[in-house]
């Protein structure tokens, strides 16, 4: 009888430690996961192609090719991503309309923090869909003597987007030997893959000048940076997207060369500020961990 409630004690006991084990596991692998996850340094350079136009000084379209760098630090892996990061872009833009040449100086700085998470039901073995969110702030500082009083322009315009990205796996797993006409040639093996990202405004707020802005503060001795200036919530609209070729190289680190695409508008009924970029850049990515 003793016999009996030592083993019904023990047949009710083993799934309880079971449980605990399999709990302990998973967390285990959950940190080990989280430590082993790739970590990059990311630094990039490019040029861009832009144009803009602020309703609230001049309704002519400036145009130019500013340059274009950016710093980040992410970690990533097949199941999420994070990005942490500030690009700055600077460069002239001109405008030549009816005999009329004018020159607007312009710096932009961007701050921004993306999550991505993979779902399963959207990838398969050498496609993967991840969706999460992008917060993007962006200030801009434009110097145009053309318009005297009005020649300085600055807006900072903030934006959390809805964000979905597409990886596509087009590694090389073997080697491979090719001959065209006389030439024999070999390709090795070589990790890569091609990715697809757009991120779509949810909430754009814009803090920007009015219409014909001119301030009396510094007439007053007693200047004000945003005088006069107005912010907006919930109001214009902002779209991107970026398309990034990635190659593996020998050391573990990697290069990407990318393409993006930015548009966006403030609200307001007659001083908005349209901006529109095309980008090419090429990133190193210095593997730390």
């Amino acid at each position: 009888m003793i016999n009996m409630k030592y083993i019904l004690l023990l047949f009710f006991t083993l799934p309880i430690i079971g449980i605990g084990q399999k709990d302990t596991l998973v967390n285990t692998s959950r940190k080990n996961l989280r430590k082993n996850m790739p970590s990059y340094i990311n630094i990039s350079a490019g040029k861009s192609r832009s144009s803009f136009r602020d309703f609230g000084t001049s309704p002519l379209t400036y145009k130019g090719t500013p340059n274009f760098i950016a710093i980040s630090r992410s970690r990533q892996n097949e199941q999420k991503e994070f990005e942490i990061g500030s690009f700055y872009s600077f460069g002239d833009f001109k405008v030549d309309y009816n005999e009329h040449k004018s020159t607007s100086k312009l710096q932009s700085l961007s701050i921004y923090y993306s999550q991505l998470y993979r779902v399963k039901k959207l990838s398969t073995e050498k496609l993967t869909t991840k969706v999460g969110g992008l917060f993007n702030t962006t200030g801009n500082l434009r110097n145009n003597a053309s318009l005297q009083n009005n020649a300085l322009g600055r807006e900072i315009i903030a934006t959390l987007f809805g964000s979905a990205k597409v990886s596509w796996d087009i590694s090389r797993n073997q080697a491979k030997s090719k001959k065209i006409l006389f030439f024999n040639y070999h390709l090795k093996p070589k990790t890569r893959h091609l990715d697809y990202r757009l991120n779509i405004g949810l909430i754009n707020s814009a803090l920007r000048n009015g219409y014909a802005y001119i301030g009396q503060s510094s007439v007053l001795n007693d200047p004000k940076v945003f005088e006069g200036y107005k912010y907006n919530l919930f109001s214009g609209f902002r779209l991107s997207s970026a398309v990034d070729y990635t190659v593996l190289l020998k050391n573990n680190n990697s290069l990407q060369l990318s393409y993006l695409w930015e548009a966006y508008k403030t609200g307001g009924k007659f001083d908005q500020l349209e901006m529109a970029s095309h980008t090419i850049k090429a990133t190193l990515m210095f593997n730390y961990k």
